[in-house]
């Protein structure tokens, strides 16, 4: 894939450049009810776009899905990785207009009630992270479906191993074929 023929959502490219391309003035950021410190950066439209409450995040969480990632280097993912979770979604029919990307690594933020105070996902996909470091009590084997107290849970290696191996696609294709009920 060359750089030049990239091509990135408007929303994304909105996040990316929030501070230069995006008139914000005269609206007024949003609070979320019964929090008083929970504060929305909030864009052209009106709509919340990134890190509403103490976690951070990418994403509008629309459809109350979460994916949990651990990367070190990045503040979410690098552009390959990237690239290649919007593509999954897009195949899901899905987009971060739907879903949070939240990357727990080195914050204390991140935990169990946290995540679900915060979000209230319903589905919970983790890429190379696993719920029990992060207070949930529930353990799940790679590339299979779970569901515990209301909510649907799938494990995955973090993306770029998936990336690099194809019988990884295939797992994690047919994972999130259950669950997203997609036929």
């Amino acid at each position: 894939m060359s750089l030049d023929n990239l091509t990135l959502p408007p929303y994304l490219i909105q996040e990316l450049y929030e501070n230069s391309l995006v008139e914000t003035s005269g609206i007024k950021p949003k609070k979320s009810v019964g929090s008083s410190d929970q504060s929305e950066t909030v864009g052209k439209k009106g709509t919340p776009k990134v890190s509403a409450g103490k976690i951070k995040y990418l994403g509008n969480n629309a459809k109350n899905i979460l994916i949990v990632i651990d990367e070190e280097d990045h503040a979410f993912l690098p552009d390959p990785e990237l690239n290649f979770l919007i593509a999954i979604l897009e195949a899901c029919k899905i987009n971060f207009e739907d879903c949070a990307l939240v990357n727990s690594h080195n914050n204390a933020e991140v935990t169990h009630e946290n995540l679900n105070n915060q979000f209230s996902p319903v589905e919970l996909i983790f890429l190379g992270t696993e719920p029990q470091l992060l207070g949930f009590p529930i353990q799940i084997p790679q590339y299979k479906v779970q569901q515990y107290n209301k909510q649907q849970f799938m494990c995955a290696p973090a993306l770029q191993v998936i990336s690099a191996d194809k019988e990884a696609k295939k797992q994690l294709w047919n994972a999130l074929k259950i669950l997203f009920s997609i036929s």
